[in-house]
C-alpha cells in the first residue's frame, strides 16, 4: 500500500469511525434493524414474516442478526456494530476510486490519471454526505455501491464474469440496482449478455428461494410491495413546501400519498425507458459509469418518495468527475440531511430534539434542502444527457 493510499484511508476511517462511535443510540433505522435482528433470533428466521420490518434481499439480515448476536454475547454496542460493515464498504469505495484505473471515457471525461483518481478518492473519503449516511444514518447503501463499482470496474477491464457477479452481490444487498442490468447487457452480444444476465440474477433468485417457499406472499408484500418514504424526491419537497406554508406536516410513508406514488413510479418508469431506448439506439452514448449514474439521479429526480439515505447515492461518481453541478449536489443534499436528521429523525445526529437549530430552523433547512437536492438532480441529468447525446 502507497503512503498516499495509506493516508486517504486513514482519513475516510477517523471521519466515519468517530459518529459511529460517538452516535451509538439505537434509533431511526438502527433501531429497525435491531428489530430486525431480534425476529431472526428470537421469532423467526424468515424477516418477511413480520410486517414493514425488512423491505430488503436478504443479504443485509445476516449482517443484522449477526450484529445482535455479537451485541448480547459481548456487550458491545449493537448501534456501533451493525455500522462497521458500511464503514467497511465506505473504505472499500475510496480504495477502488484511488486505483482507477487510467482510461478514456466518451462523453465527458472521468478520473483518467493517478491525480485524479487520488482526487476522487479524498472527495468520496470526505464527503458529508457519506458521512452522514454511514456514520450518523447507519444505513447500508455504501455497501450496495461499493459492489456496483466493482461490477463497473470489472466490465472496465473485460472480466465480464466477475462484473456479473459484483452486479448480483449490490442487487442481493439492495434491489434497486437490478435496474443497471439493461444498460450492462447492451453492450454485450446475444449469447455473452444472457451469461451477464444469468450470473447476475441467478444467485439472487437463489437466494431468495427459501423465503419464497416458507411464504410467497410475505415476501411479495415486503419486498415488491415497499414504496418508499417521502422525505425527498418531488413528493418530499411538496410536503417541505406545504409545512412551510401551512404549519402542517403530512405524513412521509407512501401509503398517504397512493395517487402520488403511483404517478411517480410511472413517470420514472417511462424516463427510464426512454433512457434505455435510447443507449440501446446508440442516441445515448454512456459508459457504465455514466449510465449507473443516469439511472441513479433519474431515481432522484422523478420518484417522489425518496428516503434520506438515497442521496449518497451519486457521491463516488461525481467524485470521479467533478465540476459544478456535483458541488451544487453536494451542498444542497448535505445541508437536506442536517435539516432532516436534526427535524424528523431526532437521536440520529444530536442526542435529542433538532439540536441547537431548534425545531423551525431545522424544518425550514430540511424543506428548502429537499427542493434543493431535487433541482440539483434534475439539472445534473440533464448536463449528462446532453454529454451523452453530443458523443452519439
Amino acid at each position: 500500500m502507497s503512503r498516499r493510499l495509506g493516508l486517504v484511508l486513514a482519513a475516510a476511517l477517523l471521519v466515519r469511525l468517530v459518529p459511529i462511535l460517538a452516535a451509538d443510540g439505537v434509533v431511526a433505522d438502527v433501531l429497525r434493524y435491531q428489530k430486525a435482528g431480534r425476529h431472526v433470533l428470537d421469532v423467526s428466521w424468515n424477516p418477511y414474516l413480520a410486517p414493514r420490518l425488512y423491505p430488503y434481499p436478504p443479504l443485509w439480515i445476516w449482517i443484522e442478526a449477526g450484529s445482535e448476536w455479537l451485541s448480547r454475547a459481548t456487550g458491545a454496542s449493537f448501534a456501533v456494530l451493525v455500522k462497521l460493515p458500511v464503514l467497511l464498504a465506505d473504505l472499500g469505495i475510496v480504495w477502488l476510486l484511488a486505483r482507477w484505473s487510467p482510461a478514456r471515457w466518451s462523453p465527458g471525461r472521468w478520473a483518467n490519471d493517478e491525480r485524479s483518481a487520488q482526487r476522487a478518492s479524498w472527495l468520496f473519503a470526505l464527503h458529508p454526505v457519506s458521512i452522514l449516511v454511514t456514520g450518523f444514518h447507519g444505513q447500508f447503501d455504501s455497501i450496495m455501491l461499493l459492489f456496483v463499482l466493482l461490477s463497473l470496474r470489472f466490465q472496465q477491464s473485460g472480466r465480464l464474469d466477475a462484473s456479473a457477479l459484483s452486479l448480483s452481490a449490490a442487487i442481493a444487498t439492495k434491489s434497486f440496482p437490478v435496474l443497471l442490468l439493461p444498460f450492462f447487457v447492451l453492450s454485450l452480444g446475444a449469447a455473452r449478455g444472457v451469461r451477464f444476465a444469468l450470473l447476475a440474477t441467478v444467485p439472487v433468485l437463489a437466494l431468495l428461494l427459501p423465503y419464497a417457499l416458507s411464504d410467497f406472499g410475505a415476501l411479495a408484500r415486503e419486498l415488491l410491495g415497499y414504496g418508499g418514504v417521502a422525505d425527498f424526491g418531488w413528493i418530499g419537497a411538496w410536503r417541505g413546501f406545504r409545512w412551510l406554508v401551512t404549519g402542517a406536516l403530512a405524513r412521509s410513508e407512501a401509503s398517504h400519498w397512493p395517487a402520488s406514488v403511483a404517478a411517480a413510479k410511472a413517470v420514472f418508469l417511462a424516463v427510464y425507458v426512454a433512457m434505455l431506448w435510447a443507449a440501446a439506439t446508440r442516441r445515448l452514448r454512456w459508459s457504465g459509469l455514466h449510465a449507473a449514474l443516469g439511472v441513479f439521479l433519474a431515481f432522484l429526480a422523478f420518484y417522489g418518495a425518496i428516503s434520506a439515505q438515497y442521496l449518497v447515492w451519486p457521491v463516488p461518481f461525481g467524485a470521479l468527475l467533478p465540476g459544478a453541478v456535483f458541488a451544487a449536489y453536494s451542498a444542497a443534499a448535505t445541508a437536506a440531511l442536517v435539516g432532516f436528521y436534526l427535524f424528523l429523525a431526532p437521536g440520529v445526529l444530536a442526542p435529542a430534539g433538532p439540536g441547537p437549530l431548534g425545531p423551525h430552523a431545522a424544518g425550514v433547512l430540511w424543506a428548502c434542502g429537499a427542493a434543493a437536492v431535487l433541482a440539483a438532480s434534475a439539472a445534473w441529468l440533464l448536463a449528462l444527457l446532453r454529454r451523452g447525446r453530443d458523443g452519439a
